[in-house]
């Protein structure tokens, strides 16, 4: 239920403006496919698949931290800020309230 509801949020994040014109067909690119899969924080469920157009609107929505944990395919998990390439500007994770 929460993927989904990201997926709609991600969905219309990544639409844009509506005024510009469909690009012609002879320079249309393929659809970018939905290699990775993301965990928000290492005790949440995995979710996606998304593309990397979908992860940087995450990314700047907030929605994933530098400790966020991502994956291509069946590969291992790994902290989403030790990934190079990505390109993604990653906030600090939230802090959690401290027991006194």
């Amino acid at each position: 239920m929460f993927a989904e509801a990201l997926r709609g949020l991600i969905i219309r994040v990544t639409k844009g403006p509506a005024a510009s014109p469909p690009p012609q067909q002879s320079t249309r690119k393929p659809q970018e496919k939905g290699t990775y899969y993301i965990k928000f924080d290492p005790h949440a469920p995995e979710t996606g698949p998304f593309t990397k157009s979908e992860l940087r609107a995450l990314a700047a929505d907030r929605l994933i931290h530098k400790r966020s944990l991502i994956r291509s395919g069946k590969t291992d998990w790994f902290q989403i800020s030790n990934v190079k390439g990505l390109g993604l500007p990653l906030i600090e994770p939230p802090s959690g309230d401290k027991v006194r």
